[in-house]
């Protein structure tokens, strides 16, 4: 399942052609194959040195095998090619480079935190904020879904919850007093970084004119709001991947919406390929059902494929248990 984007922008009077592709794929290996035969073919044809091409992805586990898939043609991370997740690509792309000329209010120089020390200032700060009596593990999860929310602490949304709030602001006190950051800061300051300064914006998109996003789907409201300031107002050239119908980290603050949201840009025109060479034809028509839509999304496998129902009758507990079993690879469950 697949839709391709092309869009055509104005940047401070520049015209700039700006290309975001969103392949909603259940063929995984071939959107990554589409994703890294196009990556290859920009920095053979398009992109000269020493500028380069930024690939970004959701973990460490989808880096290298970006970099193993790239690295087939002949592509491997470079000063002109970045591979790399999105914290990795705010903290030395950004925050490193630019942090510190952008008065950004840091200990200098600074580190980043091991586990054993997060959750040293975490429960230090949960114990002073809440309670020492609170059992830390729920309350991290609360925090850390507010910070990848909320970005804007100087808006009223930022209160929403009090308690977390400062909560999140003692932690982060604790950090600074021992010249540490954590991973969601990275991505935090290096998003407000790109929103405020257009400088840094022009830096990045003189060393990477093109920004690769792979999904896109699960990275949530920070790295899109980093794309469309990078992107569309900065003038970098998108070619992002993801399918929103796929997305399953919304417990960690993914938004698949802003996939779609991204698509409905204006000057932004979809192109939906419809084409799937995974599934058979008769999983196609399930999944569309299940979708609660026809979205003309057509099988090449040239065979129907077969589907196990499953009955669950003690609800959503006994779905949990049926699809969580060995023998349950495949199926429905209703």
């Amino acid at each position: 399942m697949q839709q391709r984007i092309c869009a055509k922008i104005q940047v401070n009077g520049e015209h700039i052609i700006a290309k975001v592709i969103v392949l909603c794929w259940l063929d995984l290996a071939v959107e990554k194959k589409t994703l890294t035969i196009k990556v290859a073919r920009m920095l053979a044809e398009e992109v000269t040195n020493p500028r380069g091409i930024a690939c970004l992805t959701y973990n460490s586990e989808c880096v290298h095998e970006l970099k193993r898939k790239l690295k087939i043609l002949g592509v491997q991370e470079d000063k002109n090619v970045f591979i790399g997740t999105v914290h990795s690509f705010c903290l030395q792309v950004v925050l490193l480079p630019y942090g510190k000329l952008a008065g950004v209010a840091l200990p200098y120089p600074f580190s980043v935190a091991l586990p054993s020390e997060q959750i040293k200032f975490f429960e230090r700060a949960l114990a002073e904020t809440v309670s020492p009596e609170e059992n830390p593990s729920p309350w991290r999860t609360k925090m850390d879904y507010y910070r990848r929310t909320y970005l804007d602490r100087d808006k009223p949304e930022w209160q929403k919850s009090p308690q977390i709030a400062a909560l999140i602001e003692n932690y982060e006190r604790g950090l600074r007093s021992s010249g540490l950051i954590d991973f969601e800061d990275m991505v935090l300051l290096g998003m407000h970084l790109v929103e405020k300064e257009p400088w840094i914006r022009k830096a990045v998109r003189a060393r990477f004119p093109v920004l690769v996003v792979d999904e896109y789907q699960d990275l949530g409201i920070p790295l899109d709001r980093i794309v469309k300031s990078l992107c569309l107002n900065g003038g970098m050239r998108l070619f992002a991947v993801g399918d929103p119908d796929q997305s399953i980290y919304g417990f960690a603050g993914a938004k698949p919406e802003l996939l779609k949201d991204l698509s409905n840009l204006p000057g932004i025109e979809a192109i939906p390929l419809r084409f799937n060479y995974r599934c058979g034809s008769d999983i196609i028509r399930a999944s569309q059902v299940t979708l609660g839509e026809d979205r003309g999304y057509k099988s090449i496998g040239g065979y129907s494929g077969t589907l196990y129902f499953h009955e669950c009758p003690d609800g959503i507990n006994d779905q949990a248990s049926q699809t969580a079993h060995p023998a349950a690879s495949c199926g429905v469950f209703i």
